[in-house]
């Protein structure tokens, strides 16, 4: 369109700028007016106008033709009707633009699965062949329970042949599709990565960021390298916070995942002996945690434990390619650290520091650490805390890790800390420390350990330190199922020691002539020992644990 030709032919000026432009990648009006009204008419949502070439002035000139014109006022003044998208036709256009991006065709969509047995309908199924099972065998499946396209490394072939996108590999496809969602949104997005407590963090900022504005936060411990770019796959245009955890049991694995997330905000809660089978030392698995400084954006920030052994060592290496550090803990010397704590029953009061303000909280009995790492990453969000303080009440810990159920079982109501999804030495330390913080009224305390499983050459340090945990409790009997935890049990003191299970079906035989009426018990083991399906049989109120 015309800008200010003055003296020149502004046809002519319009023909030597297209002269070598694709036909099909321009439009030529002269008058500038319709020219804008134009290109704002068949715009979509997050298309980009440019209106450029008269800047500040508020005027054409055409030499002797002087027009008073103001890009600004013509904008303001055009009466166009918005575009108005509910959410399901929001996602679904947002989807097909990136779907055109990586395979230039639009699939529009809400949602993508790579398990048949939870997809909803509209949802993209990418088929994933694992070492188990094979995404292919359910495609017929997927579409019947509502599947609107399903992503296939087969040709293409059968009465639902429309509704399948085939591909090279679905592996690379999911991946390319994380990619393009992390590369077109405007998320801020925060990865959490340590050796314990990350699945607690994520669900505790998913809720806390979604009290100030709409939050994908990624379900359960999708943490792997499957896990990660399906969450990140599911990341929609109207999320203003996107929050991702990262787990690893290998050198590697963590700077793979994070370079897909990239992340402006990156929280290591803590290093300690997780995986360490696959490493020479706890230095190799603080190098692996380190991996995610790599891939944090420019100018954004690390969040580091204060109180952590290698605090020191995670600092150094986010200083040196100048990512800002704010540390949290106990340490008086944290950015963020608790003032004072006080506990009751139900609650705990906890004044906290945080950088340059102070917020006080009423919270139910969650990791402390949890608390200050999430209010670091608020601060540096620039969010206001006060209005966190209300949410912070309703927070509990996750299933499988420290929340307690009242249950009903052996005709008796008691207290059961479900402490059963995954097991390592500062995470069962820290649970048994927890336990034995629970003031004593007319109860008794009771434990049952399963295996800490990959450990390696130490496995039998590891679980022979435990006992010196426990027997400075005030835990009254400690339970034991597995061969590695043996080692934990000959070194309890005589008094504590309860009672070895063969089985996990010997549970209500053991326990049921044992725990009274308001009484806890705490279950803790590895994912592979199966204790975690005896505490859910509990919770369930299951008639049999087996």
């Amino acid at each position: 369109t015309d800008d200010n030709p003055r003296y020149e032919n502004p046809k002519k000026i319009r023909t030597a700028i297209i002269k070598n432009l694709d036909k099909n990648k321009y439009i030529e009006i002269g008058n500038r007016k319709k020219a804008i009204e134009q290109s704002i008419k068949n715009s979509n949502p997050f298309d980009l106008i440019l209106i450029a070439g008269k800047g500040h002035e508020n005027f054409q000139n055409y030499g002797k033709k002087i027009i008073n014109f103001s890009d600004k006022k013509i904008v303001k003044k055009l009466k166009i009707k918005k575009l108005n998208f509910e959410k399901k036709s929001f996602n679904y256009f947002w989807n097909s633009k990136i779907m055109s991006k990586i395979i230039n065709k639009d699939y529009g969509f809400e949602g993508v699965s790579i398990n048949s047995k939870e997809i909803k309908k509209n949802n993209l199924f990418i088929a994933i062949k694992g070492t188990k099972n094979d995404g292919h065998k359910y495609l017929s499946s997927a579409i019947n329970k509502g599947a609107k396209y399903c992503v296939t490394s087969k040709k293409p072939s059968g009465k639902n042949k429309k509704k399948l996108i085939f591909t090279n590999n679905t592996k690379s496809f999911l991946k390319k599709l994380a990619l393009t969602k992390r590369n077109y949104s405007y998320s801020k997005i925060i990865a959490v990565t340590g050796s314990s407590g990350k699945t607690t963090l994520k669900e505790c900022l998913g809720k806390l960021l979604n009290s100030h504005q709409n939050t994908y936060c990624s379900p359960k411990s999708y943490n792997n390298h499957f896990g990660v770019p399906l969450s990140l796959a599911n990341l929609e245009r109207n999320h203003k916070y996107g929050v991702f955890e990262i787990g690893m049991s290998r050198p590697g694995e963590i700077h793979s995942l994070s370079k897909i997330v990239r992340p402006n905000i990156a929280v290591i809660t803590n290093i300690a002996e997780a995986h360490i089978e696959n490493f020479k030392n706890i230095k190799g698995i603080a190098n692996a945690k380190a991996e995610i400084i790599n891939n944090i954006i420019k100018g954004g920030t690390i969040i580091i434990n204060k109180d952590d052994n290698f605090f020191n060592f995670l600092s150094k290496k986010a200083k040196q390619k100048k990512i800002q550090v704010i540390s949290f803990g106990f340490s008086k010397k944290s950015d963020v650290f608790p003032i004072h704590i006080n506990k009751n029953k139900n609650y705990i009061f906890i004044k906290i520091k945080v950088i340059d303000e102070t917020v006080t909280l009423k919270t139910k009995d969650i990791n402390i650490y949890n608390i200050l790492s999430s209010l670091a990453v608020l601060k540096s969000l620039k969010l206001n805390l006060t209005k966190i303080v209300k949410v912070f009440k309703s927070i509990e810990s996750v299933q499988g890790r420290g929340k307690i159920y009242v249950v009903k079982r052996f005709n008796k109501n008691f207290n059961l800390v479900d402490e059963s999804y995954n097991s390592n030495p500062l995470s069962a330390s820290n649970a048994i420390l927890n336990l034995s913080k629970i003031k004593k009224v007319n109860f008794k305390k009771y434990l049952l350990l399963g295996d800490m499983l990959e450990l390696g050459k130490k496995s039998y340090l590891f679980h022979k330190n435990l006992s010196k945990i426990i027997n400075n409790t005030d835990i009254d009997k400690i339970f034991v199922y597995g061969d590695k935890i043996l080692n934990t049990y000959r070194h309890i003191n005589k008094k504590k020691q309860g009672n070895i299970l063969q089985y996990t079906n010997d549970f209500d035989c053991i326990f049921s002539k044992i725990i009274k009426k308001n009484d806890y018990l705490m279950i803790k083991g590895s994912n592979t020992t199966g204790l975690k399906f005896v505490a859910k049989k509990i919770i369930s109120g299951a008639n049999h644990v087996i």
